[in-house]
């Protein structure tokens, strides 16, 4: 699969020679940061020791403003959100799955690492964001609710769904106005959108392998419409094009569309990210006779759909990356990849594609491609449940009711990234107790900037670690009545007790239906997810000891 315009990029990496405007926190912004955020970091026994902010590109748009995001403390929060969720999984988790045996690694091992890794990432992610909105003063609160997610999906000989995240429905806020949501909400409440994926890359996440990050967005405006938790073909560029039906154009005729758009006057220029995966082998042997490369990576297609385009940014044939052009990922990838493409500038355009087809083992790659839409009837389902079925393809206008919306991206590098040379993994410091991650930030403005942020563990790492990870950790070797006491004794600590319904809601959300400030739970869903592995016995010894002891959580 490769050759001189098809190659991996580990193989052939991208430099970036671009914008880089340095601004440095002085002592003075150093401790108003750690007092902004003091609730957050006294959680987790950190302070902020440093922090480089490296301008990437400062053009504005000039079609938004931050809106409700002008809040330091909220726009900040997303940033903080995306850094210690990557330091979670960075020091807990990353790189598992090589501390086995040749013998022991096999795809059940690595959906257990997985399913590891976004539960602490996730925990992280959410505990940021709710305390932050828990200590906002009066008249500036906000309500966040997550809207586009992954890990409902079950991948077909590879995965078995239901992967803890942040769930689609989950909502973040004053208890009160957590209670209110769905009603009148106060004048003073601003609502927010929200969305994410825990870890783009998890597999790389586990094998310490590069470009692994978890990401999110936070913008002012209203869901349209959910993704059906699907995979999603989809055609991007960094500069804009105009709509067009991609049934009734062939790769070459799409490219030259994006080609265009950039004023190349040929396809030479033009270079177009995939995943490894052999549905795509047609679509890029296609346009590698166009002249167009293909670079590809085995895992997370996220990062590309960020940083494309982006000036100074090449290959070692001087090519920037440029464009997709057919690729297929998932859902929540695309959406969360794109609308801070359009805040730069780019154009994006997606088509709902048959997952169950695309993961046959018994097809050809020529036979996957051919039977891409090719839909079951569960996914017809999800399709008609988000009204797509009379729409073939839809940009973010179709998701987002108004993308330039004050709003706020950011991705936190687990590992190194090859994408952005300069935004390197988790690393740490243990003599000086120093914990260093790095964070991309997209806004609606269309600035990117690069967070360089060292942490200082005031007791030890290992003690800051302690107190990020999940509460599922602490109940692994219980079961019967011990469980019951251990779940007790983490409900009956008011702090404890917020951060274990937050894991509740990330773990089990497959079988919770929220309403308002409660849920109601679905057994028999419980029982599916057990029969299929998704689940396990202490899972559902979990999920009952809590219904027991924590009655008010619940309605039926």
């Amino acid at each position: 699969m490769t050759n001189n315009l098809r190659f991996n990029i580990a193989d052939q990496r991208l430099s970036y020679n671009g914008q880089q405007d340095e601004y440095s926190l002085n002592k003075d912004r150093i401790i108003e940061f750690n007092h902004r955020h003091l609730a957050i970091l006294k959680k987790y026994d950190m302070t902020v020791d440093n922090c480089k902010i490296y301008t990437l590109a400062d053009k504005i748009n000039n079609m938004s403003n931050l809106g409700a995001l002008r809040n330091r403390q909220v726009r900040q929060s997303v940033i903080l959100s995306a850094a210690l969720s990557a330091i979670s999984v960075g020091l807990h988790g990353c790189g598992d799955f090589n501390k086995y045996s040749k013998d022991e690694q096999n795809q059940e091992l690595a959906n257990k690492l997985k399913r590891a890794n976004d539960r602490t990432s996730a925990q992280v992610m959410a505990e940021v964001l709710q305390t932050t909105t828990d200590n906002l003063p009066l008249g500036e609160d906000v309500l966040i609710e997550s809207a586009i997610t992954e890990g409902v999906r079950v991948k077909p000989g590879k995965e078995l769904g239901g992967n803890p995240t942040i769930a689609v429905g989950a909502v973040f806020g004053k208890e009160e106005h957590r209670a209110q949501y769905g009603l009148k909400m106060p004048r003073n409440v601003s609502l927010l959108s929200m969305g994410n994926d825990v870890i783009d890359g998890t597999t790389k996440s586990i094998k310490g392998i590069h470009s692994s990050l978890t990401a999110l967005f936070v913008t002012e405006a209203n869901i349209k419409r959910h993704l059906p938790d699907i995979y999603v073909q989809r055609w991007m560029g960094a500069a804009h094009f105009e709509k067009f039906n991609p049934r009734e154009l062939n790769s070459i005729e799409i490219a030259e569309i994006i080609a265009k758009s950039y004023g190349y006057n040929d396809l030479s220029k033009l270079s177009s990210f995939f995943l490894d995966r052999p549905r795509h082998y047609q679509a890029m042997v296609m346009l590698n006779e166009a002249g167009v490369a293909t670079p590809f990576d085995k895992d997370g297609d996220l990062m590309p759909s960020i940083v494309m385009g982006l000036n100074g940014l090449n290959f070692p044939d001087e090519r920037g990356l440029t464009s997709m052009i057919g690729e297929i990922g998932g859902s929540a990838e695309w959406a969360v990849g794109v609308l801070p493409l359009v805040w730069r500038g780019g154009q994006a355009i997606g088509m709902l594609t048959s997952q169950s087809s695309l993961t046959r083992k018994d097809l050809s790659p020529k036979e996957l491609w051919a039977e891409r839409f090719h839909f079951t009837e569960e996914e017809f389902m999800q399709i008609q449940d988000a009204r797509f079925e009379r729409k073939p393809y839809f940009t973010i206008e179709d998701i987002v009711d108004d993308p330039f919306a004050g709003g706020i991206a950011a991705f936190g590098a687990i590992t190194d990234n090859y994408f952005i040379p300069s935004m390197e993994g988790v690393k740490t410091d243990n003599k000086k107790n120093l914990i260093y991650v790095a964070v991309l930030m997209v806004n609606s403005l269309g600035m990117i900037q690069l967070w360089k942020i060292s942490f200082k563990a005031n007791k030890s790492i290992e003690n800051s670690l302690s107190l990020m990870l999940s509460p599922k950790e602490s109940l692994k070797s219980f079961s019967g009545d011990d469980l019951e006491a251990a779940i007790g004794k983490i409900l009956n600590n008011p702090e404890s007790r917020k951060r274990f319904r937050l894991f509740f809601n990330n773990e089990y959300y497959p079988a919770l239906i929220p309403v308002r400030h409660q849920m109601v739970l679905l057994h028999q869903v419980v029982d599916g997810l057990i029969d299929r592995g998704a689940l396990h016995e202490q899972d559902r010894e979990i999920i009952d000891f809590t219904e027991k002891l924590a009655p008010e959580w619940f309605t039926h």
